[in-house]
């Protein structure tokens, strides 16, 4: 099985590339804001999928990987980060089966806590208002 580092560093390589070519090309100025833009909308994307099946983390890295490419602190980040994921894959791969049910049921109420607690937040500042029949029916008042 691969490990993060290999996946990223894969992924990150293709945009290497082509980043550079880009930076040389006529509309190279515009390489920096646009490469920025796409690196933080990755990483956004894939931070909101860590709880869903899927490629989440992956896509953080990616996310993260695509902002190296211009900026110094990401890079940083970036093995920092895909170091202590590849770090935790192994030592969950140690565990009983009871711990990893354990972590997966604190990570499902981890879950639903900070889906609860934000969108509490959104009601609470009157941007989701379509939730106002669940807080009268639970006697939550703005």
């Amino acid at each position: 099985m691969a490990t993060m580092r290999q996946m990223v560093h894969e992924r990150i390589e293709q945009f290497k590339d082509t980043h550079q070519k880009t930076k040389e090309s006529r509309y190279g100025f515009l390489v920096r804001p646009l490469t920025l833009i796409l690196g933080w909308t990755v990483m956004i994307a894939g931070i909101i999928m860590i709880p869903l099946p899927g490629q989440g983390w992956l896509t953080v890295f990616i996310g993260v990987g695509i902002l190296s490419l211009e900026q110094k602190w990401a890079s940083n980040l970036l093995t920092w980060g895909v170091r202590q994921y590849d770090r935790f894959v192994e030592w969950y791969g140690r565990q009983s089966f009871g711990l990893k049910a354990v972590f997966m049921v604190a990570l499902i109420v981890l879950i639903w806590v900070v889906f609860i607690g934000l969108a509490y937040a959104f009601w609470k500042w009157g941007s989701a208002d379509w939730l106002d029949p669940a807080a009268r029916w639970i006697g939550l008042r703005r």
